[in-house]
């Protein structure tokens, strides 16, 4: 009786929804680098006609993420990189912003080092349908390596919008990957992560792309035009970061139930 009255608190506590016509978004998906950002990430729809019960928001790893260049800004010349995201940026602190206009729980998800790499939000509802619904965040100002050829850096965080409790297998299906018409949870991640929380394309995850500042941080003559950087959590950090823990216990992806 008590582990059921936990799972459903907790179910009631990870509260969202929202309506059927957009992906999640970051509020302020382009920024300057070396601008602070204080921005909210955006839900505006559930898993097919359920409504969310929780967000998970992790934010890449610099010494884990996956990066990825591209001289023709990701349409068809992508090249996966070995070089670690450090080579290209610096910055981005993840802190979170107190609101209570939409969840009255939220929680910091931090690295071994402690420091945050994202949140999660719960003990909030909004209607299924017809709702947007936001969730603040202050992302710390990102600078580009001045010795490197970046134009550009797209930071992509790695978001899951809650509909239903359950297992890791809930999420990944009888195929072992995410499927877009998955009940227990809308996932909105990079596709390349080699992680089954990976979604189906490219046009799926959020993104902040951070600008070079040519002016005052220009390309090095050896760069020529220079080239676009993508960096994403990895597998290895998805496993690690990508879950709600209240109080010691995991209550998503894996609640026990």
């Amino acid at each position: 009786m008590k582990k059921t009255l936990t799972l459903t608190l907790m179910g009631a506590a990870l509260g969202l929804a929202s309506t059927a016509f957009a992906h999640t978004r970051l509020e302020f998906p382009v920024i300057q680098e070396g601008t602070r950002s204080d921005n909210n990430i955006v839900v505006t729809h559930g898993c097919t006609d359920l409504p969310v019960i929780g967000t998970v928001n992790v934010f890449p790893d610099v010494a884990l993420a996956r990066v990825q260049t591209s001289t023709d800004n990701f349409v068809d010349n992508i090249v996966d990189d070995a070089r670690l995201a450090t080579d290209f940026m610096s910055g981005g602190s993840i802190t979170g912003l107190v609101s209570r206009e939409v969840f009255s729980l939220s929680e910091l998800i931090k690295d071994p080092q402690g420091n945050a790499v994202g949140f999660w939000n719960g003990a909030g509802t909004i209607p299924a349908s017809g709702w947007a619904a936001k969730s603040p965040v202050r992302i710390g100002a990102i600078n580009i390596e001045p010795t490197s050829c970046a134009t550009k850096v797209v930071v992509v965080p790695a978001i899951a919008n809650i509909c239903q409790l359950g297992s890791l297998a809930d999420v990944t299906g009888p195929t072992g990957r995410f499927e877009e018409s998955n009940l227990f949870v809308d996932l909105w991640t990079a596709p390349d992560a080699g992680s089954p929380f990976d979604g189906p394309a490219w046009n799926f995850p959020a993104t902040l792309t951070v600008e070079r500042d040519l002016e005052n941080n220009p390309l090095p003559a050896s760069c020529g035009e220079g080239f676009a950087v993508r960096v994403f959590p990895s597998a290895e950090q998805l496993d690690r970061d990508f879950k709600a823990v209240y109080q010691g216990r995991e209550f998503w992806p894996n609640s026990g139930i």
